[in-house]
């Protein structure tokens, strides 16, 4: 058997110092770009292969020792009215999750507001590099297909959502289509079987369709009976709502607009014992609703994981093949519906 190759060989055929090639294979700002690739370069020559023993027992002392300060990560925020933003719940438990994960990997969040005045995507570059950022947050956007014109190639960036277009940046978000799917499954077990779905198209635009596609695909092993074409509109309203709930006849409503129920019942119907009604953003201190409760948190906290080892391998700009991080949703229930059977 081959004695197994270590940063000390690289070294030596390298002619640099041992520290320099453990930089260097982790992608470490702190070496020249140049001589970066000239020792990646003998590494790969030489056959190189991390001991995943080593790295394991690396990240355990890594985790024993207290947490430092790392460096700076911007929540970027693209709204017009920047208080707005925050002022969506699962959008401020993003914030929330994200601040709680990066304080314990050492770094801290600063909210960065792209409208403030004056701003322009230069300034917007040279003041993160004043303050030491190095990874971006791209909160969701204010409406689907967004743009955001920023310089991205000094800095690790990934998006929530798909809201950010063109859709570059590796993401994190809900799985949305699974999120559907599981609404359709858990109403069905409870007895329901002609479910409807109430959207905004802007709204599943935002998902990249994928609650549209997690409708179709539940209906699809529906019987051709059960199937209620779902309302998409451009404007959630009561006429719209009524005009399609009473040609369809739905026995339980799908939906994100929490005015649903009041159209419901605004028919003299009651919830949910005429009619249920499930959401697909939930809240875990709601126990009147039943729906899909997102994780927002964790989503949160995920994008941190994601952000802090892209950093740590310095990946920036625009990635070649984006990744998506999809975080399941959970099933929560509520008064809103009720067994059928």
């Amino acid at each position: 058997m081959s004695p197994r190759i270590t940063i000390r060989d690289i070294a030596a055929r390298a002619g640099v110092h041992f520290s320099s090639v453990s930089l260097a294979l982790r992608n470490s700002p702190k070496i020249r770009p140049a001589l970066r690739e000239k020792i990646q370069a003998v590494a790969r020559e030489l056959g190189y292969v991390p001991d995943p023993v080593l790295n394991a027992l690396n990240v355990y002392r890594q985790s024993r020792r207290p947490t430092r300060f790392q460096s700076t990560i911007a929540w970027i925020n693209n709204w017009p009215v920047k208080d707005e933003l925050r002022r969506i719940r699962s959008f401020a438990d993003y914030f929330e999750g994200a601040s709680e994960r990066a304080r314990q990997l050492g770094y801290q969040i600063e909210d960065f507001w792209m409208h403030a005045p004056g701003m322009t995507p230069a300034a917007a570059t040279s003041i993160l590099h004043a303050r030491g950022v190095r990874g971006l947050l791209i909160a969701p956007q204010p409406f689907a297909h967004t743009r955001l014109d920023l310089d991205f190639s000094e800095f690790s960036a990934l998006a929530f959502g798909y809201s950010l277009q063109p859709a570059r940046l590796h993401i994190v978000t809900n799985h949305q289509f699974q999120s559907l799917v599981l609404a359709v499954h858990e109403l069905q077990a409870l007895g329901y079987r002609r479910i409807g779905l109430c959207l905004k198209e802007d709204w599943d635009e935002k998902v990249n369709n994928h609650y549209l596609g997690g409708l179709l695909f539940a209906q699809h092993r529906m019987p051709a009976r059960q199937r209620v074409p779902p309302l998409l509109s451009k404007e959630s309203n009561r006429e719209s709502f009524i005009a399609w709930f009473q040609r369809h006849r739905p026995d339980v409503v799908i939906a994100l607009d929490r005015a649903v129920r009041v159209w419901i019942e605004s028919l003299g119907l009651r919830v949910p014992d005429d009619v249920g009604v499930a959401n697909l953003n939930t809240s875990l201190s709601d126990s009147t609703l039943a729906g899909v409760y997102q994780n927002d948190r964790l989503i949160g906290a995920t994008a941190v994981d994601v952000l802090a080892g892209m950093i740590s391998r310095n990946e920036r700009g625009i990635p070649a093949t984006p990744i998506r991080t999809l975080v399941e949703g959970v099933w929560q229930n509520g008064s809103s519906v009720r067994a059928l059977r």
